[in-house]
């Protein structure tokens, strides 16, 4: 893996790529004319919004202490809300990942869904709303 972050280009209102930083332009002036790029947009999400999941888990953690760490909680809940995979061992059986929910992973509309599903799944299973707490 490399250290040094990728190039960040936006797209102006011409419909042109454009560096988004000084840094990004220095790198972009070293490649050569002609170069061809792989462009991923890039959505944005709430940080806010993705911390406040996280602490409500540890609250409800710290509050019940149904499940050891937050990490147990947090597998628990997206396994409780499908957000899992299931696969099939050359082995024999069948065994679940839960998928991720990584900034990177999902955008802010899918994790709306997911952190709404997740919180109806919490106070079922905790007899609260952790969200009036």
């Amino acid at each position: 893996m490399n250290d040094k972050p990728s190039i960040s280009v936006r797209l102006n209102d011409k419909g042109d790529f454009e560096p988004v930083s000084a840094f990004d332009a220095e790198q972009l002036a070293m490649c050569p004319r002609g170069q061809v790029f792989t462009v991923t947009p890039h959505l944005d999400r709430s940080l806010e919004h993705h911390k406040m999941y996280w602490s409500i888990l540890s609250s409800v953690v710290k509050a019940t202490g149904r499940w050891a760490t937050v990490d147990h909680l947090h597998r628990d809940l997206k396994m409780a809300c499908g957000y899992y995979q299931t696969v099939a061992s050359e082995m024999g059986g069948v065994y679940y990942l839960p998928d991720s929910i990584a900034m990177r992973k999902m955008d802010q509309q899918e994790f709306n869904l997911y952190f709404d599903h997740a919180m109806k799944k919490l106070s079922e299973t905790i007899g609260y709303d952790p969200l009036q707490r």
